[in-house]
């Protein structure tokens, strides 16, 4: 994690902000680009220096996988319809809670994990008790198209409203009191993120800070994890139709079922899940060391395992669908291209052969509640078809890598 302010390198996010923390303390943040993974880390930050921490939200935040740890506590209720999410606990629980901690951070507000937002008429939800208001965004969202990176573009004002974003629409958008500074309660702050080792982006922060101050916004920025969690799915629920048989259990010529291959890939892969969505035991025996979600409806096509996917990759940052018969692909190809996505110039990263995409393929998580509106046998291909500006090839070391084998 690395974070500056106008004085220089600063060692905490509290220090960055310039905040002085009162008794039982109050932060809520809302905004884009990064809310969660501030309140983590700063949690983790204060816990560290003898704080009794409690985490929660007022709308809706992804469930954690665990809810308590070292001085911190997470307080929320569960999400009927989300189970991959935790809402806002009941209103009393709620306001009793900054009694019983030193420091309350509240996750004030949604972004599908877009950038850039402009809140709705209901948005943000912030307590009249907040200490501070701290206002999130990721730096990602400069010089790429505005209807991709911005929550709610098409709400945006007129006088705001423009094909990409930039700096000037950056800073009206998080000074506006219509916009980031809507519904602020306490002093505000505004912590740029995702600015990495990018120097077109260091040299947005440093402009966009010089802008707040003359407005007497304080600001701070920087990175806040230092890579992408990559989720790897593993597409295993076909029934063969064109082959005659369940082809991943078919023995190929090392004597072992095809399957095998993509399997010692994928576990030679450093990701932050790696996920096997099949209808078949016997393919779920040969991965026990791989979360497995059983697909029971695989005539809903290849989305439903897209979709199932996801949903077991909770808060994961991105993506990687892969298909479990081409045999060839090797587990440098994998890595290669997850080192092309953590280089953040795109938010989806496919193989190809000669310029023509290929699996697999990584899509970023601000893609996925396209993905997850997906059906039948499509898959991502509409989506990168919406945004080819935001695509990435990285070309296969051969034609074999990228070869699927459809038929005996």
């Amino acid at each position: 994690m690395e974070l500056w302010n106008f004085r220089g390198k600063q060692n905490t996010i509290t220090d960055a902000l310039q905040i002085r923390l009162p008794e039982h303390a109050v932060i809520s943040v809302t905004g884009a680009g990064g809310k969660t993974s501030l309140i983590f880390a700063w949690a983790r930050e204060l816990a560290a220096a003898g704080k009794s921490v409690i985490i929660t939200t007022t709308t809706h935040m992804y469930r954690p996988e665990r809810m308590e740890e070292g001085g911190i506590r997470i307080v929320a209720s569960d999400d009927p319809e989300r189970p991959d999410k935790v809402m806002a606990p009941p209103a009393e629980v709620l306001d009793s809670l900054r009694e019983t901690a030193d420091v309350v951070l509240i996750e004030a507000d949604g972004s599908r994990r877009m950038p850039l937002k402009w809140p709705a008429p209901w948005e943000p939800v912030v307590p009249d008790y907040t200490d501070f208001t701290v206002c999130v965004t990721g730096l990602s969202a400069i010089g790429k198209k505005t209807a991709d990176v911005v929550y709610r573009a098409d709400d945006l004002p007129d006088r705001l409203k423009r094909e990409t974003v930039d700096m000037n629409l950056m800073h009206a958008v998080l000074s506006s009191r219509e916009g980031g500074q809507k519904g602020v309660r306490g002093e505000f702050r505004v912590f740029m993120n995702q600015v990495d080792d990018d120097t077109d982006r260091l040299a947005s922060a440093y402009r966009l800070q010089q802008i707040f101050a003359v407005m007497g916004i304080q600001s701070a920025w920087g990175t806040l994890i230092g890579e992408p969690k990559i989720a790897v799915i593993l597409e295993a629920a076909g029934n063969s139709t064109r082959f005659g048989s369940n082809k991943l259990l078919h023995v190929m010529d090392d004597g072992r079922p095809m399957i095998a291959s993509i399997l010692d890939a994928v576990r030679s892969v450093d990701a932050y899940k790696k996920i096997l969505v099949t209808q078949f035991d016997e393919v779920a025996e040969l991965a026990p060391d791989l979360d497995t979600v059983r697909n029971d409806r695989p005539d809903l096509g290849i989305s439903r395992s897209m979709q199932l996917g996801i949903t077991a990759a909770g808060d994961a940052d991105a993506y990687m669908f892969c298909v479990c018969d081409q045999p060839g692909l090797k587990a440098e190809t994998l890595e290669r291209l997850t080192e092309a996505y953590k280089k953040g110039t795109a938010g989806i990263v496919s193989l190809a052969w000669q310029g023509k995409m290929c699996n697999p393929k990584i899509f970023s998580s601000r893609y996925r509640e396209e993905l997850m509106r997906l059906s039948g046998d499509t898959g991502g291909r509409q989506i990168i078809a919406a945004h080819t500006d935001d695509l990435l090839l990285v070309e296969a070391e051969s034609e074999d890598e990228v070869r699927d084998i459809d038929r005996l």
